[in-house]
């Protein structure tokens, strides 16, 4: 089985430093993946300065809600040779991307107190992407040292600081795409998520979502040494979910408040039937090995392949790439009581976990 470690970048310093940093470093990389998107975007009839354009009134809200990222975007900007407007399109990638379909992205999921075996807390996710953007995005890690607030480890795409993570505090972050209800011009979500993984308490992690002028919709799962939540949001509500034991997501509302907005159907049967089958797989298995739970056995439930190939476990289909849909670029597994992160790079019955510490 294949044990591929992901390239890891380490910066330091005040916000705009670091950024800087981080710019000049992957100069080439950035450049690259803001050219993608940009030429992904303006396929909608669209000119790429209408897109920037329309970049640039999300960053007052970003630098409202975090002085701290808007500086580090300024600093990535001046370290890659990118305008300022270029670097915020690369976090609004959520936003900007369609959402046809349910099935889309991600099977997600936490474990904590008597649901594992020492009492501590698990957290992960399979991170599906279409493999033209996995491609492209070609996802690293990133350790941020920060001079004030705990340090993070984040799952990123170039140019962004963070896609997900785990921080030193404990505090953990995977998350689903779910459907639009509705976007809004706001704090993007990958924005968000950087936030999130700055803090060094559960409550103000959780805060930190509530607390944005949120552009899009999406369900948080974030954990602490000892909590686990999930987090379903709009750009105009939130509901929370909490669990002294597990959580399971995919890609559809589950809370009553945005259930019976969406429109289960019009995604589609097979696309809808993967996110709900996805979605009881894992809390039927999380259920199914309560109080045995830790890394190993988290491990194992994502290499479930019930409804495969849009199974927990996501593999490339057999048609031609532009009909592609979503596969595991990423799967992980955290351990948030000592620091501890195992990725593997691709679906994980195919590909080894490797280990990381915060």
């Amino acid at each position: 089985m294949k044990e591929e470690k992901l390239d890891t970048v380490e910066i330091s310093g005040r916000p705009f430093e670091r950024g800087k940093e981080y710019g000049t470093e992957l100069k080439d990389r950035i450049g690259g993946f803001v050219e993608y998107l940009l030429d992904e975007f303006s396929k909608e009839d669209v000119s790429q300065e209408e897109i920037l354009n329309h970049t640039k009134k999300y960053l007052p809200f970003i630098e409202e809600y975090s002085t701290e990222i808007y500086e580090e975007m300024r600093g990535i900007a001046e370290g890659s040779g990118r305008s300022q407007e270029e670097i915020a399109l690369i976090s609004l990638h959520e936003e900007r991307s369609t959402f046809s379909t349910l099935g889309g992205e991600c099977t997600t999921f936490a474990a904590t107190g008597e649901a594992t075996v020492d009492g501590g807390t698990y957290m992960g996710q399979t991170w599906d992407i279409t493999p033209k953007l996995c491609t492209n995005a070609n996802p690293f890690l990133l350790k941020v040292n920060r001079d004030e607030g705990p340090d993070f480890l984040s799952y990123t795409y170039p140019g962004m600081m963070a896609g997900a993570g785990l921080n030193e505090a404990g505090i953990g972050l995977s998350w689903n795409s779910v459907p639009r209800l509705d976007i809004d011009y706001g704090v993007p979500t990958y924005v968000i998520i950087e936030r999130v993984l700055q803090q060094d308490k559960i409550g103000d992690a959780l805060s930190a979502v509530l607390s944005a002028d949120r552009a899009g919709c999406f369900n948080f799962v974030i954990s602490g040494k000892s909590e686990i939540y999930s987090i379903e949001a709009t750009s105009n509500g939130a509901e929370i979910i909490y669990s002294r034991k597990t959580i399971g997501h995919a890609n559809h509302y589950v809370t009553e408040k945005f259930r019976y907005e969406q429109d289960i159907n019009k995604a589609g049967g097979r696309a809808s039937a993967s996110s709900i089958i996805r979605h009881n797989r894992i809390n039927r298995l999380l259920g199914e090995n309560e109080g045995e739970i830790d890394e190993r056995v988290l491990m194992d439930m994502t290499k479930d392949h019930v409804n495969f190939p849009q199974s927990i476990c996501r593999h490339p289909e057999p048609v031609p790439e532009d009909e592609q849909g979503y596969y595991s670029c990423a799967t992980w597994v955290m351990d948030n009581t000592n620091g501890r992160w195992w990725i593997a790079r691709g679906p994980a019955c195919e590909h080894g976990f490797v280990e990381y510490r915060v």
